[in-house]
Order: C-alpha cells, then structure tokens, then sequence
C-alpha cells in the first residue's frame, strides 16, 4: 500500500505523549492524592504496568491487521454487527472527551489568567485553528507535534529543577503496606489517562511501520513513568497532599512557589503556553480519530466535508456538557476515568481475547 499521508510509530507515540500533558497537569497530582495521599507518587508504576500489557495487545493486533484501522480490526474480530456496536461506543466516548478537553481548555485559560473573559471567544478561536488544521491530515498535525514536544518536554523539565529545591521529604514519607490498596486504586487514574495510546491507533491504517510498534510503546511507557513520577513528586513534595487534592489547578499553585526565584510572571507564562500547546494537540488529534470513526461507521470515502458540520455540534456540546469548571471535575473523576479505563483498557483485552479464541489475532 501506499506510504504517502502516513505517519511513523514513532510519530504516533510522540502525538500520543503530548496529548497526555495537559490532563496529566490537571488532574494526576489532585486525583491520585486523594485516594493515595503522600504515596501518590507510587501510582504510575502500577499504571505502567498495564500500559506495557496495552502495548502487548495492540502490537498483537497489529501483526495481523497490518494495514487496516483498528475499527476493520474490530468488526473482522467481532463480526460486523457487533464491531458497529462496539464503535460506535468508542465514537461517543470519543466526543464526550473531546467536549471536555475543550471546555477545560477554555475553563484553565479564565481561570488562570483571563479571569473576565467570556469563555466563548478561547472556544471559537480554537475551533476555527483545529478545523484548518483538520483539513491538512495527520501528517501536518504530526510534523507540528515534532516541534511542540520538546517545547514541552524542556520546559517541564525546567520547572521541574525549579522545583525540587522546595520539595519537602516528609510530603512523600511515610510509605507502608496500607498504601498499597489505596496506590492501587489511585493508579485508575493514571491508567485512564495513557490508555489514550489506543485512541492514536484507531487511525492504523494512517500508521506505517506497526511493527516496530511494541519497542516503541515500551520506550513511550518508561518517558511517561519519568515524567508522572517527577510531576507528582514536585507537586505533593512541594505543597502536600491535603492541598494539592483540593487545588483544581493543582501544578499551577506549584508552579508559583518558584517565585523565589524572581521569574514568577515569566515561569506561569510559559507554563500557560505549554497547556495551550498540549491542548491544541489532544483537541486536533481526537477531532481527527472521530471523523476517521464517522467515516468507517457510516462508509463516507472522506472525512474532510464533515468537519464544518462536525464543528459546529462540538461548539454547543462544549456548553452542553457542564455548567463551570466544578462541575466538569465531578465528570471528570466520576464518569471520564472509569470510561476511559474500561474502553481504553477492558474492552481491548476482551477483543484481543476473543481473537485469540477465533485464532483471529
């Protein structure tokens, strides 16, 4: 088949890892703190635990389904009726958190430093941005994630130096045999989170190279278990537990106790603009699987003329979903994280099971 429009494994692990920043940044620090208090930080081991396990399924599939969508997978595996079923559960989850991101997108902006702006103008820019975007393919959106990660990746990084002068060991001390079932629980929320890996491969047949999926899904597990590990530590070691799970903004309040260093305006600057970045990543690649799950759903040759129609409902979805940023919390930890584990973990060990049994994968 033809190479042209495709993007690598390699591509497709880093659009996966930039799509995880900005819930990272807004929800692992608070929700894993609440349930495992200052042995928060031990919650993305367990977690990368299952996401290598994920990895293991996914290449699994992938050496039989080498050049097709995972959705043609799913209907070979489950057969037609209930492979439509099973997508179009996925495309509603999808557009659920896309809603979301979106509106968090706009909720974070006022929030932090526009706290008078109509929300409505942060949620019409971006739309327009992601529907130009959309028109140009996953390549392009690709090419751009080149240079936005490291971007990200530099500056979490600095901050993070920044940081670990205040960090206070008795924040993350002590750690006993209790913790290992409230660790555990807690780790559900990391898990939610990276099993966005398998929302990137909905759009397999966009991806070359899936062979080399597995020994890049590994390498993609260790840099998240790094990064998850160190944001949590600089946030419950720096401020607590009992804040940090009550804070909505949890690396935000963090982030101000670098003013010692007298950079404090240029630092939530920065961090702001990798939030913004990171967003625009996680809302253009979802936009892009949804309007792949809507092709292969509804047997449309392209996507492309869905985009105005499919904007435009997401605009009053956005609105739709919650009523302010409290109660898009609550969605968050009651609906988004038991959903995304079940469809981005449960169900795919279920249809790689039952690939197996048909002697399918």
């Amino acid at each position: 088949m033809s190479q042209k429009g495709k993007i690598t494994v390699y591509q497709a692990m880093l659009l996966f890892i930039t799509a995880t920043y900005t819930p990272a940044v807004r929800l692992i620090s608070s929700v894993t703190s609440k349930e495992a208090k200052q042995a928060a930080w031990l919650t993305p081991f367990i977690s990368f635990i299952l996401f290598i396990i994920l990895i293991f399924i996914i290449h699994s599939i992938y050496r039989k389904y080498k050049d097709v969508s995972f959705m043609d997978a799913i209907y070979d595996i489950m057969g037609s009726f209930l492979g439509k079923i099973i997508v179009f559960l996925y495309l509603i989850t999808l557009i659920i958190l896309l809603a979301l991101y979106f509106r968090y997108f706009a909720e974070r902006l006022a929030m932090s430093i526009y706290p008078h702006a109509d929300i409505n103008f942060f949620i019409i820019v971006m739309l327009g941005v992601v529907g130009i975007t959309l028109r140009h393919g996953i390549v392009n959106i690709a090419r751009m994630n080149e240079i936005i990660l490291p971007f990200i990746t530099v500056i979490f990084i600095l901050l993070s130096l920044l940081l670990l002068p205040n960090i206070k060991i008795e924040n993350l001390t002590p750690i006993s045999y209790k913790d290992i079932l409230p660790v555990f629980n807690a780790s559900f929320s990391v898990t939610a989170i990276w099993v966005y890996v398998l929302f990137v491969f909905f759009i397999g047949d966009k991806i070359k190279n899936k062979e080399e999926i597995k020994s890049y899904g590994i390498k993609t597990g260790v840099f998240l278990l790094v990064y998850t590990v160190l944001m949590i530590v600089t946030s419950v070691g720096v401020e607590g537990y009992s804040i940090i799970a009550r804070a909505p903004l949890s690396y935000f309040i963090v982030i101000r106790d670098v003013s010692i260093f007298g950079i404090i305006e240029r630092v939530e600057s920065i961090l702001i603009a990798t939030w913004l970045l990171s967003d625009f990543i996680i809302i253009s690649v979802f936009s892009y699987i949804i309007l792949e799950l809507l092709k292969s759903l509804f047997n449309f040759n392209d996507a492309k003329p869905l985009v105005n129609v499919f904007i435009i409902l997401l605009y009053f979805l956005t609105f739709y979903l919650a009523i302010n940023v409290f109660e898009l919390g609550a969605y968050s930890e009651k609906f988004a994280i038991p959903s995304n584990v079940i469809f981005g973990l449960v169900i795919p060990c279920i249809i790689w099971g039952v690939g197996k049994v048909r002697r399918k994968v």
